[in-house]
């Protein structure tokens, strides 16, 4: 699987996990902790400033 962040439309980063794209956002946002925070909070928190990240199989 390949993840593809984007931030308004402009390419940002694209791995083969989701993790270092969870650690970029966490640290773009501002959020404190990498483990005290749900990774759904972390993807509604991206769209409201947005983030856009597609998933390719």
């Amino acid at each position: 699987m390949n993840f593809t962040l984007y931030k308004d439309n402009k390419f940002v980063m694209q791995r083969k996990h989701f993790y270092p794209l969870r650690v970029l956002l966490l640290k773009a946002l501002g959020m404190k902790s990498v483990f005290e925070i749900s990774t759904k909070e972390v993807i509604k928190e991206a769209k409201k400033n947005n983030y856009r990240i597609e998933v390719e199989r």
